[in-house]
């Protein structure tokens, strides 16, 4: 069995289903009660002696914020052994008090309220007891009455038989009221609440409860029921109203919606669209991009093989100019080699012509100058054998120095 009066077992209700199981609103129906069936006296002395009031096992907080409103004091203390439940209450009622403690460790207030939680132990007149040691002036409890179908987390069932007149050594009951819970909203209980309230009794003083404030009965509670009732039919009218209102608001959304939703679909189809011609479009791309990159790569072999072979072009290039200036100066040369013939042979011409003239004058001196004459004659024969020989060589030469040059 879960020890439902555990810290971890709090803790771990409160973070998860508190708020979701209608915790805020069954803890403000609570407070809500128990400020009705409070006595009208003990309300009356909070408020002018401004007592110092303790809401044990307040869990998020509603109840103080609730008790409060209903009693017109803001001198409650909310008290909690959960640390999840008072973090929420903090933040969710900054201006109130809040505290982790459990009952041992609690101070004393004047006035000591706990609402539906005495239920949840084995022996709850222990825990009362130990409540009543806290309070200087009174203890307040609302309980579940005369509950003998328990829920799961109740393990003690209240009535008549059992609820003490004495709590702890020192205290009374001096009030009691039983309000059918049911009749004011059976949404939050179906059934029955008893409200005690024990009092110190060397705290009372003079202002001693009659007998007329220890009523037990729900007859006075009828009227502010009836009117509860009228309340939440008139609630529950104005929020059909609200709902019917919403329901046409959600009408015209929903319609909205699915023209969005249609409006969407188109657009995704044209998307889809879209991106199926883009797909095709970027293959395309990737395909041309591909022979582009292919073609600019042949086309960089053949600038490097044009380049290659530009290079031996200038190297041969190089070779040709070198050589034409090598037959240039070879041309240049045989043009010199040339003129030397041409001079040998006009001093030959001269000779001759020499030889000639005085060949001529020793014929008319007589057959000595024919003899003359005749070597005369045999030696510019000669000069002339020479300078053919001479001439044909020379030819000779410049004509296959001409031949070379060409041929290279």
């Amino acid at each position: 069995m879960k020890d439902i009066n555990s810290k971890q077992y709090w803790d771990n209700r409160f973070s998860t289903d508190w708020v979701s199981a209608g915790g805020h609103e069954q803890t403000r129906f609570f407070a809500m009660i128990a400020a009705k069936a409070m006595p009208a006296w003990l309300k009356e002395q909070i408020r002018q002696e401004e007592l110092e009031v303790c809401d044990w096992g307040c869990a998020e907080g509603q109840g103080v914020d609730e008790l409060g409103k209903w009693i017109g004091t803001t001198s409650i203390t909310g008290v909690d052994i959960s640390e999840v439940a008072i973090e929420k209450a903090r933040a969710a009622f900054p201006e109130a008090r809040f505290k982790t403690q459990s009952v041992d460790q609690m101070e004393e207030y004047d006035i000591v309220f706990s609402s539906n939680t005495l239920e949840h132990f084995d022996r709850p007149f222990e825990v009362m007891a130990n409540l009543a040691q806290r309070a200087r002036r009174y203890l307040v409890v609302l309980l579940p009455f005369q509950e003998y179908v328990r829920i799961s987390e109740h393990f003690f069932t209240f009535d008549f038989d059992n609820l003490p007149v004495s709590p702890a050594p020192g205290f009374s009951a001096v009030a009691c009221r039983v309000v059918d819970a049911a009749k004011v909203n059976i949404d939050f209980w179906n059934g029955k609440q008893i409200l005690v309230v024990y009092a110190r009794l060397s705290a009372l003083g003079d202002g001693r409860p009659h007998l007329k404030n220890l009523f037990v009965g729900d007859d006075s509670y009828e009227d502010f029921a009836q009117t509860r009732t009228r309340q939440m039919a008139e609630e529950c009218r104005f929020r059909a109203e609200e709902l019917s209102r919403t329901r046409s608001e959600l009408a015209a959304v929903h319609a909205r919606l699915e023209n969005e939703c249609k409006e969407l679909a188109d657009l995704r189809a044209k998307g889809d669209a879209i991106a199926h011609g883009l797909t095709a479009d970027r293959d395309t791309m990737k395909t041309q991009l591909d022979q582009c990159l292919q073609k600019a790569s042949d086309d960089r072999e053949d600038l490097a093989r044009a380049q290659a072979k530009a290079l031996e072009s200038a190297a041969d290039l190089e070779r040709v100019r070198e050589q034409a200036y090598e037959y240039a100066r070879e041309l240049e040369r045989i043009r010199a080699e040339a003129g030397q013939p041409a001079i040998e042979a006009e001093r030959l011409r001269n000779a001759l012509a020499h030889a000639r003239e005085r060949a001529d004058a020793l014929a008319q001196e007589g057959p000595q100058r024919d003899i003359a004459l005749t070597e005369a004659r045999n030696a510019a024969s000669d000069l002339k054998g020479q300078l053919d020989a001479m001439m044909r060589t020379k030819t000779w030469r410049t004509r296959n120095a001409i031949l070379k040059l060409i041929g290279r």
